[in-house]
């Protein structure tokens, strides 16, 4: 969001989007925007848009990793560190795609000689 509003100022203020780039790159460093991104949300700016946040996506919202299954699933495995992902599944209620982005994004973990390591 910040730098989307540094590229909404550098628009008011007339400034290219190559310069917006340079600029941005120069202040956010491995940080900043592609320049795709930086190019397309200059083009956006100049076009009329005001809002810095995204658009609403099409589709459903994702219900299964919420924090409520996260919280179960931590529980069990907590408990249990031996459950195997289908264990997990079946007493969750959930995909097993849920469960495995659950215990690696959300919880950090990892499969290790049949037991779920990693800092909970």
């Amino acid at each position: 969001m910040e730098q989307r509003s540094a590229i909404k100022f550098c628009v008011r203020n007339g400034i290219s989007a190559a310069e917006t780039l340079r600029m941005c790159q120069k202040a956010y460093g491995d940080g900043a925007l592609s320049q795709a991104r930086v190019f397309a949300w200059h083009r956006m700016f100049k076009e009329g848009r005001e809002s810095v946040q995204d658009e609403p996506r099409a589709g459903r919202p994702s219900t299964s990793t919420d924090v409520i299954h996260v919280q179960k699933i931590r529980d069990l495995v907590l408990a249990n560190r031996r459950l195997t992902v289908r264990d997990l599944t079946d007493l969750v209620g959930i995909s097993e795609g849920s469960v495995k982005t659950i215990l690696s994004d959300h919880l950090g973990l990892r499969k290790v000689k049949a037991r779920w390591c990693g800092s909970l």
